[in-house]
């Protein structure tokens, strides 16, 4: 867990300090800069702590349940409770309207839907093959005017 000194700051200083912290991370705008900013700012702990909450939340808003989260990220099921308890906040609402308009996102979802198949269902996914995965869960539904 992470330590924090019992040394408070001033309400003023700590609002300052807080604002300066969220002005640099909107000045990051490349994946190569937040990596590597984030690379030496987190301990390697903190980022995988932090990973772990963000695949959790993204987890828990595709409908991935709590059950099937623990197995894939190896997280108890505390820690998803108190990922589910923050989910209806307007931040995380406002981060995944963007999220799921993204390309890349949705390309995501669907490699890890496969990951979830060969380590739910390895009899299956050996069987299928990734073609065959693709094709039985993953085929291009037909668009009709009904």
């Amino acid at each position: 867990m992470t330590q924090v000194s019992k040394r408070l700051l001033g309400k003023e200083l700590e609002q300052k300090v807080y604002e300066t912290f969220w002005e640099t991370i909107v000045k990051i705008n490349k994946k190569d800069d937040a990596s590597a900013f984030f690379g030496e700012f987190f301990s390697r702990n903190e980022k995988i702590n932090f990973t772990k909450r963000l695949s959790i939340a993204a987890l828990l808003h595709k409908g991935y349940d709590w059950r099937s989260i623990s197995n894939i990220l190896k997280v108890s099921l505390a820690t998803i409770g108190k990922m589910a308890s923050k989910m209806d906040s307007g931040g995380f609402r406002s981060f995944f309207e963007k999220v799921d308009r993204e390309e890349s996102w949705r390309s995501f979802w669907k490699d890890l839907a496969k990951t979830y198949i060969a380590i739910t269902h390895p009899d299956k996914f050996a069987r299928l093959g990734r073609e065959g995965v693709d094709v039985v869960y993953f085929r291009k539904k037909k668009r009709t005017l009904l």
